[in-house]
């Protein structure tokens, strides 16, 4: 370990750090909290300046909240394009009376199902909003008590470790969740079922594909990080490359958000061009470190 005392380390008590550690956290609830609530003001109407019945509107909950507009327009829209894009979906489009009737539906089966839908929902958009902040006041809680060479190691990972989770994530909602919902449509509309999804199975689907995108694509940075310090190698990753293909096979046929055969080759397909990423970055890091 090096000689050099932390730059910013200071001598507190016990119950002072869990104290500054309780303040960073209520910061980024705070955070949390104002994208909660600005995710159920009313929808601004450009069209209208009536700010009177918008005000009373939200009190007597006969209004158009800002999360009913990113559902409809950001998640459903994705939905009804990904079921259109099923040819054999497509003779199930039924127009009547000039309203067009999608071949897949989301259905609430409990009375306040549509009120805990919007909750969750607006949870886990406020969550991911709140991860960065999250993170930096998490960072700058234990950057006091690290040495020079960590708190390098930090800011070289944590950022990329940040961005590579929105990316997974990104690329969870915009194409391995709509990748789903084709492949269900597709063997439903074969069979001749109708295909209606809950709210709850829909929304923990959804939410379980965002997230373990994210994680999954945290795969490059955890080889890195243990490259760096030291508990594996290039060659180790090299030699136990099948092995470890097989355990991570193995896992994600368990936690797969959608428990079927295609979508777990799909994830592992993901996972073998990130694990090769690490693999490369991880000879980049070696080459570099001093060999004892």
């Amino acid at each position: 370990m090096s000689s050099e005392s932390p730059p910013y380390d200071r001598e507190l008590p016990f119950w002072e750090h869990v104290r500054e550690l309780g303040v960073r956290l209520r910061r980024a609830l705070i955070v949390f909290a104002i994208v909660f609530i600005i995710l159920w003001l009313p929808m601004p109407d450009y069209h209208s300046h009536n700010v009177t019945q918008a005000i009373i509107g939200f009190f007597t909950m006969e209004y158009y909240p800002i999360i009913a507009y990113v559902f409809k327009h950001y998640i459903l829209n994705l939905v009804y394009s990904s079921a259109s894009s099923v040819k054999c979906a497509s003779s199930y489009v039924v127009i009547t009376n000039g309203t067009t009737t999608q071949p897949i539906g989301i259905i609430s089966t409990t009375v306040l199902g549509p009120f805990v839908f919007s909750v969750e929902l607006s949870i886990v958009i406020a969550l991911l909003v709140t991860i960065p902040v999250l993170i930096y006041e998490v960072y700058q809680y234990v950057k006091p008590a690290l040495y020079p060479h960590e708190l390098r190691a930090v800011r070289r990972y944590i950022w990329v470790a940040t961005a590579l989770f929105y990316i997974g994530a990104f690329i969870g909602y915009y194409f391995v969740f709509p990748a789903f919902l084709r492949i269900s449509l597709f063997w439903s509309c074969l069979f001749g079922f109708v295909h209606l999804l809950t709210t709850s199975g829909f929304l923990d689907t959804f939410i379980a594909t965002l997230f373990f995108a994210g994680f999954l694509f945290e795969t490059p940075v955890i080889i890195a990080l243990l490259t760096q310090t030291g508990l594996i190698t290039p060659d180790a990753l090299s030699r136990n490359r099948p092995y470890i293909y097989f355990g991570v096979l193995f896992v994600i046929a368990i936690i797969n958000p959608d428990p079927t055969l295609v979508s777990t080759l799909l994830w592992f397909i993901m996972f073998i061009a990130l694990f090769e990423a690490g693999y490369v970055w991880s000879k980049s890091i070696y080459k570099k470190m001093p060999k004892t």
